[in-house]
């Protein structure tokens, strides 16, 4: 491995693997998104081991409640945003990474700059300003640190590397979880704990 990229966009679009229903408050449903996204913003791809976790991701509606009120606590109307992110889209009605591969809309280079590359790229980059001089600066000091990690043959390196590209310790326990409906009852058997438990979760996640 001689570079990696973590700004790396899906090539294809976002399939959901919970369905939890019924409760009355959707920060309720903040472990399923959590496990749900991969712990990292949808739009941004910026992870929760990268900074302070109180207060720095929130749960975002795709359809506004302004527009939808219904919608407010329908989890296949619920996102997991930065809160930057998630204050730039606002009331605004973005590409449904659910129905569009980001991975075909945006391209993120070694200099930390965002390219779109199609109409829909365009609009996340203007909306949520993803060029702004802090997104940039904050994507090309993460890229230059992971690859000088990568490079590296001193293993406290290594161990740096993977506190910064592998999944977070506090994984949420969604099988103790119990919501007064799941529409998608297996979801918990792929969630990142019981694969942890089993053996089969990946040491990084790009």
């Amino acid at each position: 491995m001689t570079s990696l990229n973590p700004f790396t966009y899906p090539s294809e679009p976002h399939v959901r693997k919970h369905g939890p229903a019924g409760y009355k408050s959707y920060e309720s449903y903040r472990p399923w998104l959590r496990d749900e996204f991969t712990f990292r913003c949808i739009f941004c791809l910026c992870r929760e081991q990268w900074g302070l976790i109180r207060g720095s991701f929130d749960i975002d509606h795709f359809v506004p409640q302004s527009q939808d009120p219904a919608g407010g606590l329908s989890y296949d109307n619920l996102l997991y945003a930065c809160r930057s992110c998630n204050l730039g889209k606002s009331s605004n009605l973005l590409p449904d990474p659910c129905r569009i591969a980001f991975g075909k809309c945006l391209s993120v280079g070694l200099d930390g700059g965002v390219v779109p590359l199609n109409d829909e790229g365009q609009i996340l980059v203007d909306t949520l300003r993803l060029n702004n001089q802090d997104y940039t600066h904050f994507r090309r000091l993460i890229l230059g640190i992971v690859n000088s990690l990568v490079r590296s043959r001193n293993r406290s390196d290594h161990h740096i590397l993977s506190m910064l590209m592998s999944y977070p310790d506090n994984l949420p326990d969604l099988s103790s979880l119990r919501p007064p409906r799941n529409n998608r009852p297996e979801g918990v058997k792929e969630s990142y704990l019981a694969r942890r438990a089993a053996g089969t979760l990946p040491a990084y996640h790009h």
